[in-house]
Order: structure tokens, then C-alpha cells, then sequence
């Protein structure tokens, strides 16, 4: 029977719709690459076969190594730590090579092992960190690590498996600090977290007064929230909040599932500490049960009471210029309550355009962020991670987009001018074979930016690597 001359021909509207389909997704290439604040995905094609030129110039190299070398004071006593420094640094690398450990085929832009490059002029950025951990037997807390970071690390990612590793080592117990809410809670694995209720404050999204979590919470009578360690983990001994109550709160709170006991906060127009607990415990869970107006919460930290405790201050889409707006007197306040050791600052992912190889500004405002924080949290060290390697795609293999090799230079000169200690986090990632590879093994994401966990693991160890070598270096000058 011949076809009606009425009916649709589906083959022309198939090749019609195909075409006007690929024409959008090629227009969707040029799209700009911020749009108020969201800095969509880039769609592209033709990755596969397009080949971008970088100007060079803009991609000078700065070797950390010899940047720290420059700022070094030209004393006996510093030419004898350099000297220890460097044969710690050559035994390292001869156990690796004798191990069979130590990467073969590395481009010159990458060291063979794992290193922290120490810019401060007399080569002791990390010595009171150091000595606090010889002697965190007698402080009487845990020995606390801050990490300071964006979405790269949510989910415990990379700090759950230092701080397991660590504590490992010199003890210790607990996740450290947990917010009230989170919207990975799901995700994380070194804890279940469940809650109900309270409303966030995000420094990103509320104008507000923020200590260094940069969250604070409110809530109505009823709200709660649980945590549980996960079966086999070591229990906590420790568990804190932090608040303020200028009309006194009460809480309803279980320990293990047993008899809830109210515990009435003492009243506090300041952030405060109070312990909810103090013997070992698994799961501790707690409600609002009255004096809801005015009371405000910055979270909880569950440790130990002694050994190494890590922090995790993730906030997604943080550049890490929010550390300048947080409130000194209350950021002080929080770090007399709950002291830190050592603070690791993770940035740069949020700050990547693909197109954009000038950073000096970002650089410029950032380095004053760490100004800013660092007036406020006494002789507490800090440590700066280089942007971690992010992947594009170019002939067809992912390569390091060159956005993250002129970042990472502004970093390193940053670093230097402040007298920081600097890790580079992309030559870690290379060292284990390169955003691509991590991807393909499944241990990175397929957007070539997030780690997953076992990601997070490796990259973990490669820091280790350089955080033993710089304890063995601070013992010999001690």
C-alpha cells in the first residue's frame, strides 16, 4: 500500500532534530565562562581533537626549592640546617629507589619525591608545630590540625585518611570538628551524620559575624542532630560544643543510645565551650529543648583527649577569600577555645578558568586573606597546598589544563612572600600518574577535578611522605 502523502516523513524531522541538536551543543563552547558567580562546565566537542597553544611566558616556572633557598638567612646556623635538610632529603630518596618506589618518567616541573618546601627565612615554619607533637603527652589536648579547604575535600576526602594515619601513629581518636548539618553528609564515610531542623548560616551565602568554620546554626525546640562512628572505629572521649547563649540553653542528650539527660548550658553572650561528654562513646545525640532565642552553634568537635586530632573545614565554592571577612575577635575567641597547632590551607579549584592565566589579582587579595587570618590565631603555623592537577582534554588525552600551572606559580610566589610553608598538590597528583590516569583507575572523578576516596588515600600518603620527612628534620636541629 502506498504511504499517504499527508504522513510525516520522521526521517527528515530525525536528521532535523540531530542537526539542530549538534549545532547547540557546538554553540554551548562559547558560552562565557562565568555567568553571575556559576561557572558552568565546559562543553567542548571537539576536545578530542583541538590543540590550544600556551603562552609561555605566562607559565615561567618558580621552583619552590630554590625560592626557599632565597629566603634563607646566610648564618652558620642556617647553612647547618640546610646541610641536614639536604642529606634527610637524599636518604629519602635513595630508600625509595632501593624500595623501587620512587617515580620514573616525571617531566622537570615535578620533584621525584614528595617534599615540603619551607620558605620562612631561617627554616623553622613548622617548628612549633613540631615541638607541640613531641610533647603532646603533657598538653593536656589533642595536638590540632586545621584544614582549611573547598569542595576538593568535602567528605573527609584526603583529611579523613591523614587524620586515620596520623592518629595511627601518635594517638588520638574521633573525627574533630563536625558541623550541625551538611549537605555531604551522605557522602562521608569516617562518620554517619543525621540531623533535623536547625537553620545554616554559610559565609559564602549570609552576611554575618564567622569564626574560621565559617557555618553557625539556629534552631527551634526539637531540632537534633546524631553522630555515629563507624563499627570497629575507635570511640571518642571528648565531646564539645560550641556556642553562644545569652539566656541560658537546656539540650536533651543520649549517649549510645541510652536515657537522655538534660544538661543545662551555662549562659554565655560570648562563643564558649562546654563538654557534653567526657567518658568513651560511639554515638552521642542531642536536641534543643528549650532556650532556643538567641542561642547560636558552631558545631561540635568529638576527640580524644589526647594525641592528633584533624579538623575538615570544607566549604564548596570557597576561593578561600572568605578568610577575610571572618571576625577577628570572634575567630580569636574561637581559637583560645579550641587551640590549633598547624592550619593547611586547600584553594584554588573554585579560581580556575580555563581561558584565564593571570592570577595576580586573586593572588594578591588571597595573600591578604592569610594576613588577616593569621592576626588573629596567634603563633598557630600555617601551611599552604598548591591547586591540586586539573584535567582537560587535548588530542584526544587529558592533560593538565594550563590555567593550574600559572596558579600554582602565583601561589609559590605567594608563599615565599609570606614566609609559608608550600606543598605542591598537582605534583603529587602526577607523581601517581596524573588526573587522568587517578580517573581511569577510578580513584578521581571523570570532571578531572575531585578526588574520590581512594583518591583522597594516595594523596594522603604522598603528603606523609613529606610531613615524616620534616619530623626527622626537626629532630636533628632540635
Amino acid at each position: 500500500m502506498e504511504r499517504s502523502s499527508k504522513e510525516p516523513d520522521y526521517l527528515l524531522r530525525f536528521w532535523l532534530l540531530a542537526l539542530v541538536s549538534t549545532l547547540g551543543l557546538l554553540l554551548l563552547y562559547f558560552l562565557p565562562s562565568n555567568i553571575f558567580g556559576w561557572e558552568p562546565n565546559k562543553v567542548d566537542l571537539l576536545s578530542d581533537l583541538r590543540h590550544e597553544e600556551v603562552d609561555s611566558a605566562l607559565l615561567k616556572p618558580e621552583d619552590p626549592l630554590a625560592l626557599s633557598q632565597q629566603a634563607r638567612s646566610d648564618d652558620k646556623v642556617v647553612r647547618r640546617r640546610e646541610e641536614i635538610y639536604r642529606r634527610l632529603e637524599e636518604q629519602s630518596k635513595q630508600e625509595q629507589e632501593a624500595s623501587g618506589t620512587l617515580p620514573a618518567d616525571l617531566d622537570s616541573t615535578v620533584s621525584p619525591i614528595s617534599r615540603l618546601a619551607d620558605m620562612s627565612p631561617r627554616h623553622d615554619g613548622m617548628q612549633h608545630f613540631f615541638a607541640q607533637l613531641r610533647q603532646r603527652s603533657r598538653l593536656g589536648r589533642p595536638v590540632r590540625i586545621a584544614v582549611l579547604g573547598d569542595s576538593f575535600i568535602e567528605g573527609d576526602i584526603f583529611t579523613g585518611s591523614l587524620r586515620s594515619q596520623l592518629q595511627a601513629r601518635y594517638g588520638g581518636a574521633g573525627v574533630g570538628w563536625m558541623p550541625l548539618t551538611s549537605e555531604t553528609a551522605g557522602f562521608r564515610r569516617t562518620i554517619r551524620h543525621e540531623f533535623k531542623g536547625w537553620r545554616e548560616y554559610n559565609q559564602l551565602r549570609t552576611k554575618g559575624r564567622y569564626p574560621l568554620p565559617s557555618h553557625y546554626y539556629t534552631g527551634s525546640e526539637g531540632d537534633w542532630v546524631r553522630y555515629t562512628l563507624p563499627k570497629g572505629s575507635q570511640p571518642c572521649t571528648e565531646a564539645i560544643l560550641y556556642y553562644q547563649s545569652p539566656q541560658g540553653t537546656s539540650l536533651s542528650v543520649s549517649i549510645d543510645g541510652g536515657e537522655p539527660t538534660m544538661i543545662d548550658l551555662p549562659e554565655s553572650e560570648s562563643l564558649s565551650a562546654y563538654k557534653l561528654n567526657s567518658s568513651a562513646f560511639s554515638s552521642i545525640r542531642f536536641s534543643l529543648a528549650s532556650g532556643a532565642s538567641g542561642f547560636v552553634c558552631y558545631g561540635v568537635g568529638l576527640d580524644g583527649a589526647s594525641g592528633i586530632s584533624v579538623d575538615n573545614f570544607s566549604t564548596r565554592g570557597n576561593s578561600g577569600l572568605t578568610l577575610r571577612s571572618l571576625d577577628s575577635e570572634l575567630n580569636k575567641a574561637f581559637c583560645s577555645a579550641r587551640p590549633y597547632d598547624l592550619i593547611i590551607l586547600q584553594y584554588g579549584l573554585n579560581t580556575i578558568s580555563q581561558k584565564q592565566l593571570d592570577y595576580s589579582h586573586y593572588i594578591k587579595q588571597f595573600g591578604g586573606a592569610i594576613d588577616h587570618l593569621r592576626a588573629s590565631i596567634g603563633s598557630t603555623e600555617c601551611l599552604l597546598l598548591g591547586v591540586s592537577d586539573r584535567g582537560t582534554k587535548s588530542n584526544g588525552a587529558v592533560v593538565t589544563m594550563p590555567a593550574v600551572r600559572a596558579l600554582e606559580q602565583g601561589q609559590i610566589r605567594l608563599a615565599a612572600e609570606k614566609g609559608l610553608v608550600f606543598w605542591s598538590t598537582r605534583e603529587a597528583v602526577v607523581r601517581l600518574g596524573g588526573i587522568g590516569a587517578l580517573a581511569s583507575r577510578g580513584w578521581a572523578a571523570k570532571d578531572y577535578t575531585h578526588l574520590s576516596h581512594r583518591g583522597g588515600q594516595e594523596l594522603a600518603r604522598q603528603f606523609l611522605d613529606a610531613f615524616f620527612l620534616e619530623e626527622k628534620y626537626y629532630d636533628a636541629i632540635k
